[in-house]
């Protein structure tokens, strides 16, 4: 029995390219045809759209205005963003909190006491109004108000908005805490110094406007820890919000440079002509495209024999010989194209057929009396015929036609020795030549192989 050869189609990229290239003619003219009528269908709407000028004004006129708009938005903002970045520049570099380094932070501390004349009276319905509270308050106002820190930073020679962000006050029960952070330890107990002084003043307008009370100092003291955690994130998040400036104003220049102002609308000639090849380049790709690809699926859709090679790898048939299918000579072009795709044609025909006559009488064996048939056109099968009696001597010849078809041929295939199959590119049909073969093995004849008309 002999082995069962299933063939898995397989797509050749080289033959699928090939296939479109030697539709040139055809991608050539549909290309030309559709940027003719795209290109002169949009440059007459163009001409003829003349009265759709205003309209087109309208446009350009708004889409003028909205430039303008997002330019002075990006302009305006990128001041702001600048103003910002110069503010926080300064601000980092004078602020003494932000160039404190974190690890040698003096904090000079201070707790002092208020006490007031409130007692609760018993078995008394209404009691005294306690104003404790109300005057720990008043002394963090005093602390934060703005001519007394001008003051404090008189003597401590600096700005007042630095020395406000050292200052930190914090109340529990009757007792106030004062909190003061430099960078040296003689600067903290100078800033502290100098708000306890104030407090002095304070004190008496806060007795005389809330209510007679005593103020203690419970403890001072004056300390550097071993790293100030939270001034360690002030310092980080200042330096993260300038780095967040910055790339916002980036942002905003690289948008700024993006913009673009509209294009004043032409109704000239040269806009019609412009418009127009516009069109016209779109049209000669959509042309070529739709070309290449009907070919694509013809050519991955369709059972013809495309090629000699192809043929003798479905089919697992021996190629003795391909011949052209026109006598004339191909364009250079195409010329160039079948030379490179290895196609017949590139020798003379008495070569060819020489070739061909050689396997014959190599691969025939034995057999002396051999059919030539096929699916080919009869014409061709005919001139083969004629082509090789002269170059095979010892075997008779005998003509064939379609196996498939012509019950002539049926009835003479028992009579033969073997079979020499012809075939022809776009006409054959790879299922028809497999059951030509199958047809011949049935009647135990050989295959000797095949001529390929391409």
């Amino acid at each position: 029995m002999e082995p069962n050869h299933t063939y898995e189609q397989e797509i050749d990229l080289k033959d699928l390219m090939f296939a479109v290239l030697h539709r040139w003619r055809t991608v050539v003219l549909a290309a030309a045809v559709l940027a003719v009528v795209l290109g002169g269908y949009r440059a007459v709407s163009v001409y003829r759209g003349g009265g759709d000028a205003e309209t087109a004004q309208k446009d350009y006129q708004m889409a003028v205005e909205l430039y303008e708009t997002n330019l002075a938005n990006c302009e305006r903002e990128i001041d702001n963003l600048t103003e910002s970045i110069e503010a926080q520049q300064k601000y980092l570099e004078e602020s003494r909190l932000m160039n404190m380094d974190p690890y040698k932070v003096w904090v000079a501390q201070t707790v002092l006491f208020v006490k007031t004349d409130y007692q609760i009276m018993p078995d008394m319905m209404y009691q005294n109004l306690d104003y404790t509270n109300t005057i720990l308050a008043a002394y963090g106002v005093a602390i934060a108000d703005s001519e007394f820190l001008q003051k404090i930073a008189e003597k401590a020679g600096m700005d007042e908005q630095y020395l406000k962000e050292l200052i930190s006050t914090e109340v529990s029960g009757n007792l106030l805490t004062i909190k003061v952070k430099d960078d040296t330890e003689n600067g903290a107990k100078t800033i502290m110094n100098a708000i306890l002084e104030g407090l002095g003043d304070a004190q008496k307008l806060i007795r005389t406007s809330i209510g007679s009370h005593t103020v203690s100092e419970i403890s001072s003291d004056v300390s550097s820890p071993r790293l100030d955690q939270e001034l360690q994130d002030m310092q980080k998040t200042q330096s993260d919000y300038m780095a967040t400036l910055n790339a916002s104003l980036r942002s905003k220049q690289d948008e700024l440079n993006a913009l673009e102002e509209p294009a004043e609308v032409s109704s000239s000639l040269a806009e019609v002509l412009k418009s127009g090849v516009r069109y016209a380049v779109l049209g000669g790709v959509l042309g070529a495209f739709l070309v290449v690809f009907c070919v694509c699926v013809a050519f991955l859709m369709s059972d013809k024999v495309y090629s000699a090679k192809e043929l003798k790898n479905r089919c697992r048939v021996k190629v003795l010989g391909s011949l052209p299918l026109s006598e004339k000579k191909p364009a250079a072009f195409d010329a160039w194209l079948r030379k490179l795709e290895g196609r017949a044609g590139g020798a003379d025909e008495s070569v060819e057929y020489g070739l061909i006559a050689a396997n014959i009488a190599n691969y025939a064996g034995a057999a002396k009396t051999l059919m030539v048939a096929g699916t080919a056109d009869v014409k061709l099968i005919s001139a083969l015929e004629s082509g090789l009696k002269s170059r095979l001597t010892g075997v008779k010849l005998i003509h064939g036609g379609n196996l498939l078809r012509d019950g002539q041929s049926l009835r003479q295939l028992p009579d033969c020795d073997g079979v020499v199959l012809v075939e022809q590119c776009s006409r054959s049909a790879y299922g028809d030549v497999m059951q030509e073969i199958e047809n011949v093995k049935d009647l135990q004849k050989a295959i000797v192989g095949c001529v390929v008309f391409e």
